[in-house]
């Protein structure tokens, strides 16, 4: 365990430690066509992101650190931070198997602002982050105080409204969860695998996820000294893979799925 972690962060740890070599062996993740070359970015993240040749850009909550690796192949000189200790260890070794340049280390996301000697131009962040945190003050403070003035931020997120309610196919609305934060009061999971797989016989099927609304996250931002650029909104049938702008998707009836954020340190 990481010093100072909390008993909720200690469980999801215990998960994560889990997990981690049961990605890497997924179909989801396909480390074998990533070895040969493949991609795990979307022509979305590689559009809003920008230009990374030669600039230093940390992911936070990096996983097993394949888009780390994919930014890395694009020019930046990557760092990737994570608090499983078996996600760090996978992608330190992918990393050297594939002779990649890339810096892995292990860090809470709360902690990561005390972990580095200098700031970076780009804090990125992807899919699935924010319901792992509990504090999103302190998780926006920590991403400026990891940026350089000028430093850019970037995340690309499940919408808070997805995570909230999804439609049935008749139409009605079912509420999974809280769209509100409640301080204290983590929505306990219990699941055995993940997105990536199922029943795969876990011994640490407990999780602990929060849940925060748009306006939480973008005022945490701001406050933090972070300047929004831009908010942008994607629909369910929308997968944010090939377009930077969103669809125009009036007089339909829609929902949105995913958000992404980009922002400059002032």
């Amino acid at each position: 365990m990481l010093a100072g972690m909390d008993e909720h962060t200690a469980v999801n740890q215990r998960l994560w430690d889990e997990l981690a070599p049961l990605h890497e062996a997924s179909r989801y993740y396909d480390v074998a066509s990533f070895q040969k070359g493949s991609s795990t970015l979307g022509a979305l993240e590689v559009n809003e992101v920008g230009d990374v040749s030669d600039r230093r850009l940390l992911h936070l909550m990096c996983h097993i650190g394949l888009d780390t690796l994919s930014w890395a192949h694009r020019g930046a000189k990557v760092t990737g931070a994570d608090f499983s200790s078996e996600a760090i260890r996978i992608a330190r070794d992918l990393a050297g198997r594939i002779g990649t340049d890339a810096e892995f280390v292990r860090v809470d996301v709360r902690e990561a602002a005390e972990g580095f000697d200098e700031p970076f131009d780009i804090v990125f962040l992807s899919r699935g982050v924010l319901m792992w945190i509990e504090d999103i003050p302190a998780w926006a403070q920590t991403c400026a105080r990891l940026l350089r003035p000028g430093g850019v931020f970037y995340v690309l997120d499940i919408h808070p409204v997805a995570l909230a309610i999804s439609p049935t196919e008749g139409g009605q609305l079912v509420q999974h969860g809280p769209y509100f934060h409640v301080p204290q009061r983590p929505t306990v999971v219990r699941k055995d695998g993940s997105y990536a797989v199922s029943d795969a016989g876990m011994t640490n099927q407990e999780s602990r996820e929060w849940s925060h609304s748009l306006g939480d996250i973008v005022t945490a931002l701001v406050r933090a000294g972070i300047r929004i650029e831009f908010l942008h909104e994607f629909a369910a049938d929308d997968q944010p893979t090939d377009d930077s702008v969103p669809v125009d998707h009036s007089g339909r009836h829609q929902l949105p799925a995913h958000f992404s954020i980009r922002g400059i340190r002032d």
